[in-house]
This record gives structure tokens, C-alpha cells and sequence, in this order.
């Protein structure tokens, strides 16, 4: 079984860098920054992934007033080896406030309760007066289930409430008056990407399978065409047994036609036996 290897800034995308946290990120721009080359004409590169989950800044280590100020904002300050003048990068993962701010790619790292309470602060919308996108995005990672009931309905003993927390559901409820707008949200299952591992064997394998179907197209080739030298033969025969009715239907021909210079005798007596109109 191979060993799962840590990410790199290679290995970045705009989907696991969200799984990336600050203290990592911050070891993985120490690691590359070692390829000075390398890390220089990537950088734009990494950056344009890396900003779209993470504020970063550059800093010194010994600037007391700035350091403390960035930590009170939320980042997270890390000492790092010397560049450009500065030995220490601040870094902090984007705050996600609003529902205007879940992504395809950031929705798959929250919890349902997490989600449901940027609904909560959404100007009391509830699930159905959110635009359209954000439903699909949540619903990409989430079932979810809304229904509006009058409150004693709703929070019954054995209710709806009661069945959805069984079924392990996070709820909320947002009172529309003497009603009750229930939401429902729970976690889909992660569906796992398959990466195909191409070893030895397999391209053994693969070898042998082009090695069969070449053999199966030089089988086929053959019998193709010993089958066109039947047809062949056939055609040939073909073309012999009608030559021979041509010849058989032109002797019946020549039969029939009378030879008007060899009249047969008994035709020549059958005209004197003719009698004279005189007698």
C-alpha cells in the first residue's frame, strides 16, 4: 500500500487547498521558497490558488505593533527563513459569513450546523427565499428537507422534529408568526475520486491483450481471404456453367431454324402428289 505524501504548492488546487490549514500552508511556502528558481517563476501560480482560501502577508518578525494587529484581525503569524527583507508570513483562512460566500469548493469542508447558521443571519430568507445557485450549491453536499407547520404541530413529541434528529439531521427553526418554518440538513456521503494506479503488471496485461487482438486480426485476415478465394472459385464456376447454357441454348436454336437448300424429300413427293386443275 503506498504512503499517502503531504501537499506541496505543486499539488494545489482550487478544491483540497480547502482542506489546507494555515500552519500547513505557511511549512509547504517555507518548502518551496528552498527552489528559489523554481518558487519564482511559479509564484504568480500559487498564489492565484492559494487566494482564493487564504490572506496572506508578508512581514518582519520583530514588528511588534503590525504583528499583533493582524493577529487581532484572525491570522496566524509564522516565522519563516529570510526573503525580500521579510522572515515571517501572517495567514489567515477567508471567514465565511454569508451565504453569498459558499462555493462548490468550500461547502464540501462545512458542517451542517455551520451551514445553517449563515442561513440563520440571511436576513431571516429561510431555505426557500435563497437564490436558486445557493440551494444547488448546498445540495451538492448536503440533504435537505424544509417544511412550515403551525408550532404546536411542529414541535409535537414524536413530530417531524423529533424524526428528523433521529435520522441525524441538524434543524432549524425560523418562526414565520404562529408557524414554524422547519429546515432540515444533514451531510451527503463523500464520494471518494478512484486514481488508477498503472503498475508493471498491468501493462504486462496490456501487452498481452494488443498481442491477442493482433492475433485475432491476422486470424480474421486469413479467413478473409480464404473466404474471397471461394467466392472466386464460385464466380469462376459460375461463369463456366453459363458459358455452357449460352452454348446448349444456341444449339437448340439452330434446331429449329429450317435449312430452306435441304428440304426433306418427303416434303418434295408431297407436292406432286398435288392434283392438276385441269382434270
Amino acid at each position: 500500500m503506498k504512503q499517502k505524501t503531504k501537499l506541496s504548492l505543486d499539488d494545489l488546487d482550487k478544491s483540497n487547498v480547502w482542506t489546507v490549514t494555515p500552519s500547513e500552508l505557511s511549512q509547504m511556502i517555507i518548502n518551496a521558497r528552498k527552489k528559489k528558481d523554481e518558487f519564482s517563476d511559479n509564484e504568480k501560480h500559487y498564489m492565484n490558488i492559494v487566494k482564493t482560501v487564504f490572506d496572506l502577508q508578508y512581514l518582519k518578525r520583530d514588528e511588534i505593533d503590525k504583528v499583533n494587529q493582524l493577529e487581532s484581525m484572525g491570522y496566524e503569524v509564522f516565522s519563516t527563513p529570510d526573503a525580500d527583507g521579510n522572515n515571517a508570513v501572517a495567514i489567515r483562512k477567508h471567514p465565511i459569513k454569508k451565504v453569498t460566500d459558499l462555493t462548490l469548493e468550500n461547502i464540501q469542508h462545512l458542517e451542517a450546523w455551520e451551514v445553517l447558521e449563515l442561513i440563520a443571519h440571511n436576513m431571516g430568507t429561510g431555505w426557500k427565499g435563497l437564490p436558486l445557485a445557493i440551494q444547488d450549491i448546498i445540495e451538492s453536499a448536503f440533504f435537505v428537507d424544509c417544511t412550515i407547520m403551525p408550532e404546536k404541530t411542529m414541535r409535537k413529541e414524536g413530530g417531524i422534529i423529533d424524526r428528523r434528529k433521529d435520522d441525524d439531521y441538524e434543524v432549524l427553526e425560523i418562526e414565520r408568526g404562529t408557524w414554524i418554518e422547519g429546515i432540515f440538513m444533514k451531510p451527503k456521503p463523500k464520494v471518494e475520486k478512484v486514481h488508477i494506479d498503472y503498475s508493471i503488471d498491468d501493462e504486462e496485461d496490456g501487452r498481452r491483450r494488443r498481442r491477442k487482438h493482433r492475433d485475432e486480426d491476422d486470424d480474421y485476415e486469413e479467413n478473409d481471404d480464404e473466404l474471397m478465394e471461394e467466392e472466386e472459385e464460385e464466380e469462376d464456376m459460375n461463369d463456366e456453367e453459363l458459358k455452357k447454357l449460352d452454348g446448349e441454348d444456341d444449339e437448340e436454336e439452330e434446331e429449329e431454324e429450317p435449312d430452306e437448300n435441304n428440304i426433306p424429300i418427303e416434303d418434295i413427293d408431297s407436292i406432286d402428289d398435288i392434283p392438276d386443275e385441269d382434270e
